[in-house]
């Protein structure tokens, strides 16, 4: 995928002990950092169809976070903290002072929080789908007890011994339309359930950010006191984080606009990738 793309570069930054892989993309144009989703998820899997569309006019990093694709798996706690201090030394290291950041899910919770704590350091904010647009899960107490039970990493030995239920998952989860799931992304995500440490980092994370009450990190609560132009990308269909929630943050948000992926599910960055990228290269292009 990301090796079919031109000039697209892989660097491993060393922060403090933890190697983390970095694809980087563009030699001209404001930075743009790229942050993932959990599970089983990587800059790879999420970002392949869109970083080299990026990299024309922008220079575009995508790590893995620590906990996934190529990057180190160190026995942390994966909370929302430990991401936002490496999103810090990833910059660091990257000398970057300042970069626009786009955050799916999990990442977009990371570039929320991350912004929240450094916000001299953010240029623009780009959500799809993010993390933290909610101060409580859908069926949130279901879920507490969930991700505190066996059953919880059980589900990933499961979907690593079923390919199809791997598909499934896809279908029913993260793409509107069956036709847009391409069988050459069932079999990377199949693959990357073998890995020993699937599904590890996101386990952590949970069983840290998920309260019995509410998430732990209150993000939606301070979304009025971002500044930073702000675009929330969502699919009309996403179940995983439902768009009534993008439309609150729309609301809360100082500077914010919105773009409903009609049809969309969880990954529309994935499903319309094209049209996904033209929206927010136009948002970042905006003076």
């Amino acid at each position: 995928m990301l090796g079919n793309l031109p000039e697209i570069k892989t660097v491993k930054l060393k922060l403090n002990d933890i190697d983390v892989n970095c694809y980087l993309a563009g030699e001209s144009g404001s930075p743009v950092i790229l942050l993932h989703g959990a599970g089983v998820d990587s800059a790879r899997i999420s970002w392949s169809e869109v970083i080299g569309f990026l990299s024309k006019k922008h220079r575009v990093f995508a790590p893995d976070l620590p906990g996934y694709g190529d990057s180190d798996k160190p026995n942390v706690e994966y909370s929302l903290s430990f991401y936002i201090d490496i999103l810090k030394q990833i910059m660091d290291s990257l000398h970057l002072e300042k970069t626009n950041l786009v955050g799916l899910s999990l990442g977009g919770g990371l570039s929320l929080g991350y912004t929240l704590e450094y916000p001299d350091r953010v240029e623009k904010l780009v959500l799809v789908g993010a993390w933290g647009l909610f101060s409580k899960l859908p069926y949130h107490l279901l879920s507490y007890w969930y991700t505190k039970s066996f059953l919880n990493e059980l589900s990933y030995k499961w979907s690593s011994k079923s390919r199809r239920f791997v598909k499934w998952t896809l279908l029913n989860s993260l793409f509107g339309n069956p036709n847009n799931v391409p069988e050459e992304l069932v079999d990377e995500i199949y693959a990357s359930l073998q890995a020993p440490h699937a599904g590890k980092a996101f386990m952590s994370f949970q069983r840290s950010e998920i309260t019995r009450t509410g998430l732990r990190t209150k993000l939606a609560e301070r979304l009025s006191e971002i500044n930073k132009r702000t675009l929330i990308v969502h699919g009309s269909k996403d179940t995983t984080v439902p768009i009534k929630h993008a439309l609150e943050a729309h609301k809360a948000f100082k500077d914010s606009e919105i773009y409903v992926m009609k049809g969309c599910k969880h990954w529309s960055q994935k499903e319309r990738p094209e049209e996904f990228t033209r929206v927010i290269t136009r948002f970042l292009g905006k003076e």
